[in-house]
């Protein structure tokens, strides 16, 4: 027991007020505590940091500035500090104003809510699941509910396929398939895909089966257009002389009026989405014959005038550079308007009741959309960049526009392509690695992928990088599932302490790196690989490798639930035998 005496302590000048720090304990503590005074009529001197710090105020009187919010504070009063906010403290009263301040080098990891709802964005079942988009959305959103639930969230996840898309029907076109009979074969391949990768989800729809979601959305329709909120424009839109058809999405080639590169409309470079009319040297996709313009009259939105709905959202979430640009060049253009419906006489998508029209698939996902919107639980999204202008600034515009209380989610968690081989996974070129025939450890390519995911930038995925990362792991969790050698005597109290403060710090950095608010598959990957190789050193104790087991299980599951089960069956039978063999539990 070691106790300070503060009544008559040595004071020194700091950040212009008088300063006692409390001697260490330790060659490392996790707080750090100073007694600090302020003379009548001073001030601290404004300032910030990265530490959290705390101030509890002994004695006196002062105004509290944190960021230029500014409060009353006195005797008894605890103040919290965010990291990297100016703050100051003034004396205000009479006599000295005397606190303790405690900061500390660790990080906060934030609360985790009570419920969580966890979407993802819908495949279209235009051909499988590769691996590509397996390392998007799918593998994001599985990792997430399986740590959540671990932690006692009530998580539920939803998605579904994108069934009126009409690349659906364009690619069945191409294979000379029947398009009903082509979209339920890949709804079946992608279930099987995403079965093969060990991805789960409460809910799946399946738009052109479910008449209750399409009744749905025809009400929404009715209700946006009740309101006012689209209307009726007569446009002169790309058609196809030879096809005889409208050119929108799958059925249009063109070129980005922002950025220069290919596009349908939706740019995969810059993320911009334009009307069809607007893209620079249009042509048919099918003839690659120049398009032509002929008038229709259609739904659009004017996406422009509802932006300022959504700012106060969207600054308020934690977005990375290439989105909040494309958030920033998308509120520049003051006239951008989105297009609601189109003519589809091939009636793929949801038809606009007395037309021949059918309702866009993006204002078809604002409309299911909208029950998540209004959610009093967490919400999180996970989507990849070339979605992001519809999910971050259409969608919720249009549900802003036409229920207040509507919100964006409260965490999106985003990721650009993964390549293959340097090149783009493709599925009209089969240039891809398909998620229901991958015949290969699939716990291991969980883990892969997560720590080579396309966050903010692309990645690439080569078989031959993927084996020698398999056979390393496997090499690395058969020495885990070992047994330690038991001859060995149980070990004393320091060793076990400094075990302890490595289990301790690899959960708290997995519980930073896991939180949706601060979600990053990449970091929590290698922190999970560190924690391994750790575990593998204290293989001949059985009392600290056992801890570090305990430890590394669950945040192993929610990566390898498989490899997580074989383990804590190994460790289970070798605590059997230590109990047997008369050594006990640390």
């Amino acid at each position: 027991m070691k106790i300070t005496n503060f009544t008559n302590i040595q004071y020194s000048l700091a950040y212009d007020i008088l300063c006692s720090s409390i001697p260490s304990r330790g060659e490392r503590d996790a707080l750090y505590p100073t007694f600090c005074r302020i003379i009548e009529g001073g001030s601290s001197k404004k300032h910030s940091h990265f530490e959290a710090e705390l101030f509890f105020i002994v004695s006196g009187q002062g105004l509290m500035s944190i960021n230029n919010e500014v409060s009353v504070v006195g005797s008894g009063d605890l103040i919290q500090i965010p990291p990297f906010s100016m703050h100051e403290l003034k004396n205000t009263g009479a006599s000295d104003v005397v606190f303790l301040s405690v900061y500390s080098e660790d990080y906060e990891v934030q609360k985790l809510p009570v419920q969580a709802l966890i979407t993802a964005a819908p495949p279209t079942p235009n051909g499988p699941l590769h691996l590509g988009h397996i390392s998007g959305p799918y593998l994001s959103c599985d990792i997430l509910q399986r740590y959540l639930l671990q932690r006692s969230v009530k998580a539920t996840s939803h998605s579904g396929t994108d069934d009126h898309q009409n690349y659906v029907g364009e690619r069945a076109r191409a294979l000379n398939i029947d398009p009903e009979i082509f979209r339920q074969k890949m709804r079946s391949r992608i279930d099987a895909g995403f079965k093969k990768m060990k991805i789960e989800f409460n809910e799946f729809v399946e738009p052109k089966k479910n008449s209750d979601y399409q009744k749905k959305i025809l009400n929404f329709t009715q209700r946006i257009i009740d309101a006012g909120l689209i209307e009726k424009e007569t446009l002169a839109l790309p058609y196809c002389d030879h096809c005889a058809q409208f050119l929108v999405d799958a059925l249009i080639d063109g070129i980005c009026p922002s950025c220069e590169h290919p596009s349908k409309g939706g740019c995969e470079n810059c993320g911009l989405v334009v009307p069809p009319q607007d893209l620079h040297l249009a042509q048919c996709s099918q003839c690659q014959t120049l398009a032509t313009r002929k008038t229709a009259s259609v739904y659009v939105f004017a996406l422009s005038q509802y932006l300022p709905l959504i700012a106060d959202d969207l600054a308020a979430l934690s977005l990375p550079p290439r989105l909040r640009k494309l958030v920033d060049r998308v509120y520049r253009n003051k006239n951008l308007k989105v297009l609601v419906s189109h003519p589809d006489p091939n009636r793929q998508g949801i038809q606009l009741p007395g037309s021949d029209q059918a309702l866009h698939v993006w204002f078809e996902m604002a409309a299911h959309y909208e029950s998540f919107a209004l959610l009093d639980q967490t919400w999180i999204h996970c989507f990849g960049f070339d979605n992001s202008f519809h999910y971050l600034l259409f969608i919720p515009a249009i549900l802003k526009a036409l229920n207040p209380r509507s919100k964006l989610p409260n965490s999106v968690i985003s990721n650009e392509f993964l390549l293959l081989d340097e090149q783009k996974f493709s599925t009209s070129r089969n240039h891809a690695i398909w998620a229901d025939e991958f015949e290969l450890n699939a716990d291991h390519l969980r883990l892969f992928l997560a720590l080579n995911r396309p966050a903010q930038t692309q990645s690439n995925y080569s078989v031959d990088d993927f084996q020698n990362f398999s056979n390393d792991l496997q090499r690395q969790l058969q020495l885990l599932a070992k047994g330690p050698n038991q001859s060995l005597a149980p070990s004393g109290t320091q060793p076990v302490q400094r075990i302890f403060a490595k289990c301790n710090r690899f959960t708290r950095d997995m519980d930073l790196y896991l939180s949706p608010q601060n979600f990053d598959l990449r970091a929590a990957s290698r922190c999970l690989l560190a924690f391994i190789d750790a575990s593998i050193q204290e293989i001949e104790n059985p009392q600290l490798k056992r801890l570090m087991l305990q430890t590394l299980i669950p945040m192993m599951n929610p990566f390898m639930p498989e490899e997580a089960a074989k383990l804590l069956s190994a460790i289970n039978k070798q605590t059997v035998l230590l109990q047997n063999s008369g050594i006990g539990a640390v």
